[in-house]
C-alpha cells in the first residue's frame, strides 16, 4: 500500500504495511526512550497485532520501519481509537507522522464506513490548532508515583492502622465480579453521574459505556471497585501490572478513577494496591488518572500517608475527538 500524495518530499516514498511479529525488534529500537521508560508498546505489541478490529500500521522507508500507529474500531463500529503513534528519532520533523495519520484516516474510511468519529488521548500541552481540530471530551489529572512492591506490602497494614489512629477511617468498597460490572456500569445513573462524559477511560483507552465495549474490557482481566454496588458515587478500575523498559524488575500499574469523593478515592486506592501489588517483585510505577481537582490532596496522601514517592509533577490527560 502506498500513499499517493505525501505532504513533503522528505516524507515521500513511504510504504505502509500491517505489522507482524517479525518487525518487533525494529519497533523496540524505534521506540527506545519513549515516555521516559514507561512505554506500554513492548508489552502489548504481540496482543495488538492479533486483536480483532485492530490494525497496527507500519510506515517504512527503504524496507525499514520508521513509524507506527494503531487503529482500533470500538463503540460497535462507530469509533476509531487511534493509539501508539510514534516515529523513529532519525525521521522526526520530516512530516512522517502527518502522512501516517492521514493514511490511517483514509484506511478507516475505506474499510470501516460506519465509523463516525476518531478518538485519542494525549498528555501534552494543547495549542490553538489542536482545539480547532479536536473536541475535548474529558480532562483528567495524572498522578505518577513509584515504590518498591514488597517494601510497600511489608508496611501497608501498619500505615493503614496509623491512618485510623489519626482519624482516617477507610470507606466501604466493593469489588465487582462477573455480570455485576455490566449491571453497575450500564446503569443510567452511573453513566451520567460518575463517568466523565459517559466514557470509560481505561489505561488511556476511551470507551462508551455500552455492552459491546464492556465485553472488550472484560477480556483484559480488570479490577473494578465501587463504594457501593447499589448506586456508586466513586468507581475505580486497575489494570494488571506489566513490565516496562525502565529497567530490570520495573512494572507499571494503572488506576483509573471516576468520581469526586476524595475519601472514597483514598480507600479504593488502598484496595487496588492490596489487589495488584502482592504478586510483584521489584519496583512499580503507578499512574493514577483522576479529577484534576483531586490531584493535590491525593498526591499529599500518597506521599505522607502511604510513603510513596512522587515521580512527576501535575500533568493532564486529554480525551479528544474529531469527526471522520
Amino acid at each position: 500500500m502506498k500513499l499517493e500524495t505525501p505532504s513533503s518530499a522528505a516524507a515521500s516514498q513511504l510504504e505502509f504495511a500491517v505489522a507482524t511479529e517479525k518487525e518487533f525488534e525494529e519497533i523496540l529500537a524505534m521506540s527506545k526512550g519513549i515516555y521516559g521508560g514507561l512505554d506500554y508498546l513492548p508489552s502489548r505489541y504481540h496482543a495488538w497485532i492479533r486483536e480483532p478490529n485492530r490494525t497496527v500500521v507500519l510506515a517504512k522507508r527503504n524496507g525499514a520501519v520508521i513509524g507506527l500507529q494503531s487503529v482500533y474500531i470500538i463503540d460497535a463500529g462507530e469509533t476509531a481509537l487511534v493509539e501508539g503513534l510514534r516515529v523513529a528519532p532519525w525521521e522526526r520533523g520530516k512530516g512522517v507522522a502527518g502522512v501516517l495519520q492521514r493514511f490511517c484516516a483514509e484506511m478507516v474510511k475505506e474499510k470501516h464506513p460506519d465509523v463516525k468519529v476518531s478518538r485519542l488521548t494525549r498528555d501534552d500541552k494543547l495549542g490553538p490548532k489542536d482545539f480547532k481540530k479536536y473536541r475535548v471530551i474529558a480532562k483528567q489529572g495524572i498522578l505518577l508515583v513509584r515504590f518498591n512492591a514488597q517494601e510497600l506490602l511489608s508496611r501497608l497494614d501498619t500505615m493503614v492502622l496509623a491512618l485510623a489512629e489519626g482519624g482516617f477511617c477507610p470507606e466501604p468498597s466493593e469489588l465487582l465480579v462477573g455480570r455485576e460490572v455490566a449491571e453497575v456500569v450500564l446503569a443510567e445513573a452511573f453513566r451520567s453521574e460518575v463517568l466523565p462524559n459517559q466514557t470509560i477511560i481505561q489505561d488511556w483507552q476511551p470507551f462508551k459505556a455500552t455492552e459491546s465495549n464492556l465485553s472488550l474490557l472484560q477480556k483484559k482481566d480488570l479490577c473494578w471497585v465501587v463504594d457501593t454496588k447499589a448506586r456508586p458515587t466513586v468507581a475505580t478500575l486497575s489494570t494488571r501490572p506489566f513490565s516496562i523498559p525502565l529497567g530490570d524488575g520495573w512494572f507499571y500499574l494503572n488506576i483509573d478513577v471516576f468520581g469526586r469523593n476524595v475519601a472514597h478515592v483514598k480507600s479504593q486506592l488502598i484496595q487496588h494496591l492490596r489487589l495488584q501489588v502482592p504478586p510483584l517483585q521489584g519496583s512499580v510505577m503507578c499512574q493514577v488518572f483522576l479529577e484534576p481537582g483531586l490531584w493535590l490532596e491525593m498526591a499529599t496522601f500518597c506521599q505522607s500517608a502511604l510513603g510513596l514517592e512522587l515521580a512527576k509533577d501535575y500533568t493532564e490527560q486529554y480525551l479528544l475527538e474529531s469527526d471522520i
